[in-house]
Formats: C-alpha cells, sequence, structure tokens
C-alpha cells in the first residue's frame, strides 16, 4: 500500500522543479550567449552573431544627454558651410568634386561634415579654421562599416582620438547613420537620434 504523500512533500517537487528549470535555463544559456573581445573591448555573442552592449548603451546615454539647441544644422546656402563644402570638394580630386553635404555643424574654429559622393562612400569630415582657412583635419575623417561595432559610438571614438580638440559637443551632435556606416543587428540598434537631416 503506497504511503499518502503530506503537504510538505508537494512543495519539495516545486522547488526541485524550480531548480531543475533554472539550472536547465542556465545550460541552454550558456550555450547560445558568449562574451567576446575583440580590440580589447567585449562582444555579447549570441549563437554566433555579435552585439556592441557598450556602443549600444553609449549611444543610448548620449541620446537622452545632449542638447543641441546650440548647434542646428548649418543651411547648405550659409558662407560656412559653402566653403567647408568647397575644401572637401578640392581635397581629393577627381572624386572629391562631387561631395553633396549630408550635414554640417559648426562650433568655434571647428566644423563636422558628412557628405557623400558619386563614387565614394558617405563620409564624416573634421575640418579646422586655421589661418582664416577651413582645414580637413586628415587624420579625422571616417568612411566606410564599423561592424560588429555600433556605429555612432565607434566612429565618436574614433574621430575623438584623431581630433582630440574637437569639441565634445560638435561631435556629440553630429547624426551617425548606422545605414551608411554599419548596422547594429537584432535588436541592440540602432540607436535612433531626433535631428534633421539635411536633404
Amino acid at each position: 500500500m503506497p504511503q499518502a504523500l503530506g503537504p510538505g512533500s508537494a512543495e519539495m517537487k516545486r522547488h526541485v522543479a524550480a531548480l531543475v528549470a533554472l539550472v536547465t535555463s542556465l545550460a541552454v544559456f550558456d550555450s547560445h550567449v558568449d562574451w567576446e573581445t575583440l580590440d580589447d573591448r567585449g562582444l555579447l555573442a549570441v549563437n554566433g552573431q555579435r552585439f556592441d552592449l557598450r556602443g549600444w548603451a553609449s549611444e543610448l546615454a548620449l541620446a537622452w544627454q545632449r542638447d543641441c539647441r546650440a548647434l542646428p544644422l548649418l543651411p547648405q546656402d550659409s558662407p560656412t558651410a559653402q566653403a567647408v563644402l568647397s575644401v572637401i570638394q578640392k581635397h581629393s580630386p577627381p572624386d572629391s568634386l562631387s561631395a553633396r553635404a549630408l550635414q554640417l555643424r559648426h562650433l568655434d574654429n571647428w566644423s563636422l561634415a558628412e557628405v557623400t559622393f558619386d563614387k565614394l562612400k558617405p563620409t564624416l569630415v573634421v575640418l579646422r579654421l586655421q589661418d582664416g582657412q577651413w582645414r580637413v583635419q586628415d587624420q579625422a575623417v571616417w568612411s566606410g562599416a564599423t561592424a560588429p561595432w555600433h556605429s555612432g559610438d565607434f566612429v565618436r571614438r574614433y574621430l575623438r582620438r584623431q581630433a582630440p580638440d574637437l569639441p565634445q559637443a560638435l561631435l556629440a551632435c553630429t547624426d551617425i547613420d548606422p545605414s551608411r556606416y554599419g548596422q547594429v543587428p537584432g535588436g541592440l540598434g540602432p540607436v535612433t537620434t531626433p535631428g534633421p537631416v539635411l536633404p
């Protein structure tokens, strides 16, 4: 004759079931999720697909913190915008001659321009006003994909390293479009930020 189970026994079964479910979940999670290090930074890898959590979080925080009311986009017909675009067009002909502005921002003696070309990829260009002339800062130019890194964070860090005197507000207010510089896969990107882009 089987012995009747008391109320404590049923509770014990629930605890064991919960523990088994937790251990199974952790094992499944561990078999699909991993941390990888690349270029001294961590990436979350889920089933072999990499996510730049740090870059995504950095761009999300920037989107909430930045205030760009004092740094509007320059109208393309403004003298500063025309001078900056002219310098970029003359920088490395013949391909640079087709440069068209996507966005231009200016602060003090610095300008950050995003341009597109007929044959070249879209490019972010840092310029500095020196001796009354705008000059491309050759070491502070970005074009190309950033994958697996989050494009906004990666490009901002790169330009900051290459032009350390570039005003932080100017760099923060420049929109970096992931569709032009490398998509972040899955639900971790892109971080969208408000702000118009010139046609």
